[in-house]
Formats: C-alpha cells, sequence, structure tokens
C-alpha cells in the first residue's frame, strides 16, 4: 500500500496512537482529516499540527457516524484509508455498586461499536477506490484479559474477531480493500498507559508501534503484533489463567 498522496480519516486522532499516525501521514504528504469528539481539542490540535484537518463527531454515537460519512462522502469523496483508533479504557470493580449499567459498557459504546460503525459508514466509499485500506486497533489484551479491565479486554476481543471476518468477507465482495490489524502491547505516552496500572507488563514506545504499524500497512499486512503483544498471543493460547493472575497480583 502506497501511503502518500492519500486521503485518511483517523478517529481518535487527537492524541495518543491516533495522533501520532495522523502526523505521520500528514508529513508523507497525505491529506489527513483526524476524527475527535470534543471540538475544543481538535482546534488546539490543527492549531498546533497545520495541516491537520478536524472533524468533530463521537464514534460511540451511531447519528454523529452517518453525519460524519455524508460529510466525508461530499466534500472528501476520495478518502481511500480508515484507521480506526478511538479507544477509551477504565479500571473498575465488577462488585462495585457505584457504577451505572451506561458507565459500565461505555468502552463498547466506542471501541468495539465505534470501530464497526465507523468501518460499516465508509465500506461505500472505500469500496470506489482503486485500492483503499482499513487498519483496526485491538489490544495484546484480546489474547488474555486483564481483570482490571474487564470491559476493555472484552472490546478489544470483540475487534480482533470482528476484523478476522471483515477481511474474509472483503476478500469475496471488495478485494481493492486491505483490512489490517494493528495489536499495540501497553504503549507509553498514551491515556490508556498512564491509568492502566499494568502489573509490571513492559510498554512499548509510540515511536517504535509507529515504526511496526506503517511497515505493515505499507506491506499490507493482515496483522501487526509487536512487542509484548506477541508473548500475551502465545500465552492466551497456552496458559491465560497464570498470566491473567500474575497482572491481577502486579
Amino acid at each position: 500500500m502506497k501511503l502518500s498522496n492519500r486521503t485518511i480519516v483517523v478517529t481518535g486522532g487527537t492524541s495518543g496512537i491516533g495522533l501520532v499516525f495522523a502526523l505521520h501521514f500528514l508529513n508523507r504528504g497525505n491529506k489527513v482529516i483526524v476524527i475527535g469528539r470534543n471540538q475544543t481539542t481538535l482546534d488546539q490540535v490543527t492549531h498546533q499540527h497545520p495541516g491537520l484537518i478536524g472533524l468533530q463527531g463521537d464514534v460511540s454515537e451511531a447519528n454523529s457516524v452517518r453525519g460524519m460519512a455524508a460529510f466525508l462522502r461530499d466534500r472528501y469523496p476520495e478518502v481511500s484509508i480508515l484507521f480506526n483508533s478511538a479507544g477509551i479504557m477504565r479500571a473498575f470493580e465488577v462488585m462495585d455498586g457505584t457504577f451505572d449499567l451506561e458507565q459500565t459498557t461505555a468502552e463498547i459504546d466506542t471501541n468495539l461499536n465505534g470501530t464497526i460503525w465507523m468501518t460499516e459508514a465508509l465500506l461505500p466509499q472505500l469500496s470506489k477506490q482503486s485500492e483503499a485500506m482499513i487498519v483496526t486497533v485491538s489490544s495484546g489484551l484480546s489474547y488474555v484479559s486483564s481483570p482490571i479491565h474487564p470491559v476493555y479486554s472484552a472490546t478489544k476481543a470483540g475487534v480482533h474477531m470482528f476484523t478476522d471476518a471483515l477481511r474474509i468477507q472483503l476478500k469475496k465482495s471488495a478485494k481493492n480493500i486491505h483490512v489490517m490489524e494493528l495489536v499495540p502491547p501497553l504503549v507509553a505516552g498514551t491515556n490508556l498507559e498512564s491509568g492502566a496500572q499494568s502489573g509490571g507488563i513492559p510498554s512499548m514506545s509510540l515511536d517504535t508501534l509507529l515504526k511496526h504499524g506503517i511497515q505493515g500497512m505499507e506491506h499490507n499486512k493482515r496483522q501487526v503484533v509487536p512487542g509484548f503483544s506477541k508473548l500475551l498471543r502465545f500465552a492466551g493460547k497456552y496458559f491465560p489463567d497464570t498470566l491473567s493472575n500474575a497482572m491481577t497480583r502486579g
């Protein structure tokens, strides 16, 4: 996949993984549209990084996704890459009775529904391009559940399964669309890492993750599993409970 002279949409593009990829795409001569739910944050990011195009929207709201898809179809019909990186991660105890039911599923709305909805909404547009790509961002915790992040782990396992199914379907119905899953470990310098309470799990720098992700996109990889995520994939297959218990003790 050639990563220049394209129009790219990045969800969660105002911070963390989304922002570092968006800036790399911009520096390679692409038109980059970053999506964020907070207009003030979008304005700050686009002011600090001239060239980025801000689009206010909430991937966890279906009507917002429909509106963004219509806007992109009308204003940027040439969009050929969707980079799904919007995500939230929260630690909580399942026996904590202070949480409302809606609070417990906020990660599902953003991490899983947001990925599915944005993908579905932009598929008609992407299918019209000569070559296109969808990138989903799951997690090493899609292989081994973090007990203190029960819903986050579930959403990332869902993203993993959705990506596999999407890839298989598009091989038959839209062969021009490549599908890649990026499976980060804990990544330093993100909002997720700062509250992760990782139990000794080593983190990866954003620059290192960027390097792995861009190489994967350029070579149309099905999946990129860098760093500690490789061990989590192995552990999830052979001894998932052991590592989950170790993370709890940590």
